[in-house]
């Protein structure tokens, strides 16, 4: 736009094209406007005399030329960056997955997984202070199971006498509860230990027949008296603890069958990742409210269900699925009594 001021008046355009009545109408009384070509031109009466005259002239915008070289160019220099940054990204993340997914373990894994001490150097820094700080809890650990080792045998030697002495009393009654008594404080003694030691043994990770396993403990049961019955397949194998399965399993029927109420079945079920087992009783059952509680390590919930112990047989077989990368949960039976379901990736 170009504005001029003139003292005389322009010469009177002819009538405004429609294009440009709305301009002469916005300007006012007296205004003027025509055009020439692609030019506006317009002229209104200034307050203090004469006239300011104005012409606008179109601006055409210049197109752009396109530098195809130039855009493949930057689209070779992006390619290449993130070739490079990928490989370099991963390199750097790799260490902080390793500690995220150990820091996860402790707590639900109690073998300790030393990490590898590489990466960028901050990295590196705090791999080695996670894995003294593993270093420091396992030796607390086994401390207070050496600790614990060490009263399990102090007791088993004055049970030992207990137990002989009362060999040397009359056959009766009191002498058949005293022997009971100190079967059941041996076994207390034991799982207590069993409970401590869970997952801190060196056992090694083996092809197990998990199957094999259940049905074993399921024919040792039935000879002993026991309604408990195997539902699965004969083959199961995958990788365990082979001791340690068998040991949670065993406490999980023994659990059954002194808190429980028969028939009791085992039940193996194929997952697409791994197998499921479940152990139900049709006993009284665990109200869900107390499913929690029954997990936890020395709780006995006698208002629920009846025999002895010392509340580590669920726990202790918690303690082996979280260790093998799975899980145990608890649910109502069919039959009405515990349903306990142990799921172990295969």
């Amino acid at each position: 736009m170009q504005l001029h001021w003139v003292q005389q008046a322009p010469p009177a355009a002819e009538a405004p094209q429609a294009t440009l009545a709305e301009l002469v109408a916005r300007l006012g009384e007296g205004a003027r406007a025509g055009q020439a070509g692609d030019v506006a031109l317009g002229a209104v009466p200034a307050s203090g005399g004469g006239w300011i005259v104005f012409s606008l002239t179109p601006h055409e915008h210049p197109r752009l030329a396109v530098d195809n070289g130039g855009l493949f160019s930057m689209l070779a220099m992006a390619i290449g960056i993130g070739l490079v940054a990928v490989p370099v990204v991963r390199w750097m993340t790799r260490p902080l997955r390793r500690l995220a997914e150990a820091a996860d373990r402790v707590g639900r894994d109690p073998r300790p997984v030393m990490l590898a001490t590489d990466g960028p150097v901050e990295v590196q820094h705090a791999a080695i202070a996670f894995n003294a700080m593993q270093g420091r809890i396992a030796r607390l650990i086994e401390d207070r199971t050496e600790a614990l080792a060490s009263l399990s045998h102090d007791l088993r030697t004055p049970l030992a006498r207990l137990k002989l002495r009362a060999s040397f009393l009359d056959e009766g009654e009191e002498r058949t509860r005293m022997e009971a008594d100190i079967t059941e404080m041996e076994a207390m003694v034991s799982r207590t230990l069993e409970y401590f030691r869970e997952g801190r043994d060196a056992e090694p990770t083996v092809p197990t027949n998990l199957a094999a396993i259940l049905q074993t403990l399921a024919d040792d049961a039935a000879d002993a008296g026991h309604d408990v019955t195997y539902h699965g397949p004969a083959q199961a194998v995958l990788p365990l603890r082979r001791l340690a399965a068998k040991r949670a399993f065993s406490n999980l029927l023994n659990n059954a069958f002194q808190h429980g109420a028969p028939p009791v079945t085992i039940t193996l079920t194929a997952t697409a990742d791994g197998w499921v087992t479940d152990i139900a009783d049709a006993g009284t059952g665990i109200p869900p409210t107390e499913f929690e509680r029954a997990v936890s390590p020395f709780v006995r919930l006698d208002a629920a269900r009846g025999g002895s112990g010392v509340g580590l047989g669920l726990t202790i077989a918690q303690r082996f699925a979280a260790g093998e990368g799975g899980s145990l949960t608890l649910a109502q039976a069919p039959a009405g009594g515990l349903l306990v379901r142990v799921k172990l990736r295969g």
